[in-house]
């Protein structure tokens, strides 16, 4: 069978193609499959028209223009493209953008070979709500997001929250199928890393000696990295602790504030990084800290960083919401604080930074933990094979 991943963005720097889309890839490959991506790389014009193989699996990007007079012909090229692979099931990534819009007109021509996966609350209540776009933007994707969920043969959804969320649009549970977030089975992400030691990384980026807190995201307003700071930053202090930061955002420069306030927490910053340079801070690092509030985006989420902090073996602590729930065991395999909770929050990290063998055994049953109950080639691939089994009996 040959199968068509429909990517509306690039393979990096936004994780869903590379975090989610290619290991599932990887996996149907292994069991005889043939796979391509097709990207429309607009975030990430260096791999404009490029192709390439990773893993057995072909990576195909349009050719994109740097203006949004381009997409009409973007669209129009990402459907035939797709067109002339002639595959046997296409899989569309997100139920927006490009992506979505390619996925409506094969749906709409009358192919019943086509699953859409969600892997976020796009719309009204969900990042809608977050995101800076135009209203007429937003109201756009809201309809093309509920409008794929209801008429879509098959959805894969990457959190119990989106799966109850599809529901109650699609009005039916037939044809919604748990595929939540996992490690591949090449051996885990900091594979190639484990060459370079911790203090090697740490000389490389110039971070200092004693515990790194490591903080990725994206530094949205529905984030609360600056709560986070406000937190954590007193913990630091207290136990000589350093913090890393990582990611680009309009919050950022209120994080950078919080730390031209303080003389003893010291704060390293980066923005955005080619994924192996993140793994490297990863691995550098000692505690891996995803606070966030108990909202529909973040119960609806799941995160792949999470995922790569416990496959590399370090403590997390992040709050009971949504799908942390589903990797995490409070104080077996990380540590969770109530959202909203500062005081349980702090008194958790305290522990992390104060107790090294707690950090240990708690990143040691972390990756244990996500490699044999999380993994990509189990229940999540199976899932993924009974939606394309729906969709080819059904066409």
């Amino acid at each position: 069978m040959k199968i068509a991943f429909v990517g509306g963005f690039a393979f990096n720097p936004k994780g869903t193609m590379r975090a989610r889309a290619h290991p599932l890839a990887v996996e149907l490959v292994k069991r005889g499959y043939g796979v391509t991506m097709f990207l429309v790389p607009y975030d990430n014009l260096a791999d404009s028209g490029r192709e390439w193989v990773q893993a057995g699996v072909r990576i195909s990007n349009l050719t994109t223009g740097s203006t949004p007079l381009s997409y009409p012909g973007l669209l129009v090229g990402l459907c035939r493209a797709i067109n002339r692979y002639q595959p046997d099931l296409i899989h569309i990534f997100k139920p927006k953008g490009f992506a979505g819009a390619a996925g409506r007109y094969f749906i709409t021509k009358g192919s019943h070979s086509v699953v859409v996966d969600c892997d976020d609350w796009e719309g009204w209540g969900g990042w809608n709500d977050v995101k800076g776009y135009p209203w007429i933007v937003k109201e756009f994707i809201d309809r093309q997001e509920h409008w794929m969920m209801r008429n879509a043969p098959a959805i894969t959804v990457a959190s119990r929250s989106l799966q109850t969320r599809v529901l109650s649009v699609r009005g039916t549970s037939d044809g919604i199928y748990y595929m939540p977030n996992g490690v591949g089975s090449s051996g885990g992400t900091c594979s190639g890393l484990q060459s370079q030691s911790e203090m090697e990384i740490r000389r490389q980026f110039n971070l200092p000696q004693g515990p790194l807190i490591f903080y990725a995201g994206h530094f949205e307003p529905g984030e609360d990295a600056t709560v986070f700071c406000r937190i954590a930053a007193p913990v630091a202090e207290r136990n000589g602790a350093s913090f890393v930061f990582v990611g680009d955002g309009p919050e950022s420069h209120k994080v950078r504030d919080c730390f031209s306030e303080r003389t003893q927490a010291k704060a390293y910053f980066f923005p955005r990084l080619p994924y192996g340079q993140f793994l490297q801070l990863v691995l550098a690092s000692d505690v891996a800290a995803f606070p966030c509030p108990d909202d529909p985006v973040h119960r609806a989420k799941c995160s792949s960083r999470i995922i790569d902090y416990m496959s590399m073996g370090k403590p997390v602590i992040t709050s009971n919401v949504g799908q942390n729930r589903e990797y995490i065991t409070d104080n077996e395999s990380g540590m969770l604080a109530a959202a909203g909770d500062e005081v349980s929050f702090q008194e958790k990290l305290e522990l992390l930074l104060s107790d090294p063998q707690l950090r240990l055994r708690l990143g040691q049953n972390a990756k244990q933990r996500i490699h044999q109950h999380f993994g990509w080639s189990g229940a999540p691939l199976e899932q993924c094979l009974a939606a394309y089994g729906k969709v080819t009996q059904d066409s």
